[in-house]
């Protein structure tokens, strides 16, 4: 088997471990969630805005504009945040990336003899990351 095809293998033991699988039903449920994308397409429409007035001349900017487009999303993001659908989501997100982080130290491992990003803070353990 050569090298493309085990990833390909791989890949698709990826696509059904369980955390992949958690994280397309949560990603389902976010997807479906229309309240919190009217939502979060509120609070994109508002950092635009905040963005544009910012990028007026300072002597330009108008500071009861940014002051209320700034507690606007402030409360915007309070609501997203508490939404579980969101929270689900971005826990999951979280469960993959550490998946995919552990999958790619343990490939760099058996590929260059190194585990990356194992810093412990004690110099006399280290061969000198930084």
């Amino acid at each position: 088997m050569d090298v493309m095809q085990l990833a390909k293998a791989l890949g698709e033991g990826i696509k059904n471990h369980p955390t992949l699988l958690a994280y397309d039903e949560a990603k389902a449920a976010f997807d479906a969630d229309t309240e919190l994308a009217a939502q979060m397409n509120e609070y994109n429409a508002d950092r635009s805005c905040l963005a544009e007035e910012f990028n007026k001349d300072f002597a330009m900017q108008d500071k009861d504009v940014i002051e209320s487009l700034k507690a606007k999303m402030d409360e915007l993001a309070a609501v997203i945040n508490k939404n579980e659908h969101y929270v689900a989501f971005a826990a999951a997100q979280g469960e993959v990336n550490t998946l995919m982080q552990s999958i790619n130290e343990e490939i760099t491992f058996y590929a260059f003899g190194v585990r990356p990003n194992h810093c412990t803070h004690d110099c006399s353990s280290c061969s000198g990351c930084h």
